[in-house]
């Protein structure tokens, strides 16, 4: 009996051993799972920081790149800022007046020969090589009645700028066109420059300008402003709400009136076209 005991006594000393071993085995794979598990918390979070601090870095060299393309492209505007064309060392031809609107010389130059209204005809101006179109030649021959105006005769000095000019018949008696004198001429520009056109545009514009010029002449640049304008001749200028400045006279045979007219771009107050009429 005695023997029963303490054999079963070790039979629960043995069974306590192994309940004890697998205990302490539950609690090791317990701790070595927290373990795991705090290992890739702190990974996740390394990593999640490595990630902030890079796209911190990329955002400030973007700013910086930012604040680049923003200074060069200030830069860029300025250099291409709108500025209005001028006629560098502009001189009259000789024959013309100092005087942008002189009301007792209405005359202009091409190529340097001075036409003047009311004396020069269209034969002169044929002759001076002004560039008529063809079609508006062949009335050249036709006859006109006294106290009469002819069509315009249109001539293109370039792409971009182009005159009109128009004779007129004072005499008594019937006269071909061509022996009648000039009594309108006209000069206007396509375009002129404008601030919202590109830099290529204007740049293109305002050689169109300069090269005719260099062909055309009259006793103001081609470049001329409403400002140059009126601190040259102020005296007798009629304005209008369409920003033109007009320079007229009573015709002595007419009614009616003669002399100059200048239309001005309304928002830059560069030329776009001037006409000088005659009547006697």
């Amino acid at each position: 009996m005695k023997v029963k005991k303490v054999m079963l006594a070790g039979l629960i000393v043995i069974m306590m051993s192994f309940s004890l071993a697998a205990c302490g085995n539950e609690e090791k794979e317990a701790s070595e799972e927290s373990h795991e598990q705090m290992t890739e918390q702190t990974e996740t979070m390394e990593e999640t920081k490595a990630a902030e601090e890079t796209e911190t870095a990329q955002a400030g060299s973007s700013s910086e790149g930012d604040v680049d393309k923003e200074t060069e492209d200030e830069g860029s505007e300025a250099s291409t800022e709108f500025v209005i064309p001028i006629q560098e060392d502009f001189t009259p031809v000789e024959g013309l007046s100092d005087n942008y609107a002189d009301l007792e010389n209405r005359s202009f130059a091409y190529k340097g020969k001075v036409f003047t209204l009311g004396e020069s005809t269209l034969k002169d101006l044929i002759d001076g090589g002004i560039p008529f179109d063809e079609n508006d030649l062949n009335n050249k021959g036709n006859n006109l009645n006294k106290n009469y105006e002819t069509s315009s005769y249109t001539a293109d000095i370039n792409d971009y700028v182009t005159m009109q000019f128009r004779f007129i018949n004072t005499t008594g008696e019937t006269k071909t066109e061509e022996e009648c004198p000039l009594s309108y001429v006209r000069i206007y520009h396509l375009y002129v420059p404008q601030p919202n056109y590109d830099a290529e545009r204007n740049a293109k514009i305002t050689e169109s300008i300069l090269d005719a010029a260099n062909i055309v002449c009259f006793s103001f640049p081609e470049t001329l402003t409403k400002e140059q304008l009126l601190e040259n001749n102020s005296e007798n200028a009629e304005q209008d709400e369409y920003n033109n400045v007009n320079y007229y006279i009573d015709s002595e045979v007419y009614m009616g009136k003669s002399g100059y007219r200048f239309k001005f771009d309304k928002k830059t107050n560069q030329l776009e076209e001037m006409s000088i009429s005659w009547l006697p």
